[in-house]
């Protein structure tokens, strides 16, 4: 049984490599290899590298912007990391979850979730990015989002627990597709500690900011039109959305 989900892991990854294209795969191989930091491609290097290159951020620009970040920091023989959010991430994270799981990507989320905020529920209240239809996340989708809320003080390694249960475990969401980890502020203590399918982070640190989208002022005005415009206000800021800004670029989203 447990061969065949190997052999099931193999056959999608091979499938991942020919639909990204070999050539990115081997530039970063072959660049870890002369700078000293591989002495000979392993597996799970070689893991690492394509799950990172191959797993699709749908949402205008994000995409764009993890994919030269991975190619900036692994140039050099760096290790993949995954797309690292501080500031205002939860606005960002239901978004992609959101995205990932409805029509028509239809995914499956792994989340570990140490500060215990994370709320699905909103998710059906999140309207994904380009969905065929309905425009609104489905009752049904929010089973294939599988949730971990380790206890304060916890010294396991609850990303291999995660590894094991989405790819050998007993669950309904066989039928799709397993798109990665989101791990959300995670302590010191699990430094170090990460796996492949880890796609995002989420906390106090990281190489993508999300704030508010900047409107135009209101300033220079008195109280009662102040008040007056209030309305107009909030849709202002409303139709803003957010940014992720970062070293290696910016994008918005989330406006109307």
């Amino acid at each position: 049984m447990q061969d065949t989900s190997l052999v099931a892991v193999g056959a999608r990854m091979l499938g991942e490599i020919e639909e990204v294209g070999l050539d990115e795969v081997l530039v970063s191989l072959r660049d870890a290899v002369a700078n000293g930091n591989v002495e000979q491609p392993n597996t799970t290097t070689t893991k690492s590298i394509i799950a990172r290159s191959t797993r699709v951020f749908p949402i205008p620009g994000l995409n764009e912007l993890v994919q030269r970040h991975l190619r900036d920091t692994t140039r050099s023989g760096g290790t993949p990391q995954p797309l690292g959010i501080a500031g205002r991430y939860h606005e960002l994270l239901y978004l992609l979850v959101a995205t990932l799981i409805s029509p028509p990507w239809e995914k499956t989320i792994s989340i570990v979730d140490f500060d215990g905020r994370f709320d699905a529920v909103r998710l059906l209240v999140t309207r994904p990015v380009g969905t065929c239809a309905p425009d609104k996340v489905r009752r049904q989708d929010l089973e294939h989002v599988y949730v971990w809320r380790p206890d304060k003080g916890y010294g396991g390694d609850v990303y291999a627990e995660v590894d094991r249960f989405m790819m050998y475990g007993d669950h309904g969401s066989r039928r799709r597709e397993w798109w990665g980890t989101v791990v959300i502020g995670a302590p010191g203590n699990m430094a170090g500690k990460s796996s492949a399918h880890v796609a995002v982070t989420a906390g106090r640190k990281g190489w993508l900011r999300v704030d508010r989208a900047q409107i135009q002022g209101f300033g220079g005005k008195g109280v009662e039109q102040a008040l007056r415009e209030r309305e107009s206000r909030q849709a202002a800021v409303a139709a803003a959305g957010w940014v992720g800004s970062s070293l290696w670029g910016d994008f918005t989203f989330g406006g109307h």
